[in-house]
């Protein structure tokens, strides 16, 4: 589990990176890898117990990580733009949310609530940030 609380550390490290420089492709290579290190985790779990809440818990974080895929499209500042964040950051902090909740039910280590709960909060960041238009617009 060690190795897997030190990823976890650098994800939330590279998220919380993003966030201070506004930088979109950090805060969702964060996300993204994250969500790869818990649906790897979780199946890992089903595998050994064979409980289907693993199985559901790994395709929740499939979802964040498929939010989340980096990519260099810029942001304009349009309307579109602006609510497909505010539906994504939103779409984040509540698989982060449940991320606690699944920590203190199952067997998981009480250390991943912490990546979680920092996890949930990051995403109100974001949408502050983009509501208030305090994100840098670019162009192609």
């Amino acid at each position: 589990m060690l190795p897997q609380i030190i990823v976890a550390s650098i994800c939330c490290l590279l998220t919380l990176y993003g966030v201070f420089k506004k930088n979109r492709i950090f805060f969702n290579l964060g996300y993204f890898i994250f969500g790869l290190v818990v649906v790897f985790s979780e199946l890992g779990f089903f595998a050994q117990n064979q409980q289907s809440i693993h199985l559901a818990t790994a395709f929740l974080w499939m979802i964040q990580s498929s939010l989340t895929l980096p990519n260099k499209i810029p942001y304009d500042g349009s309307k579109l733009a602006k609510s497909a964040a505010i539906k994504i950051y939103v779409c984040l902090a509540l698989i982060n949310v449940f991320g606690v909740y699944i920590v203190r039910v199952t067997d998981v280590p009480n250390v991943a609530q912490y990546f979680h709960i920092l996890l949930a909060v990051l995403p109100l960041v974001g949408m502050y940030f983009i509501l208030n238009n305090k994100v840098e617009i670019t162009s192609r």
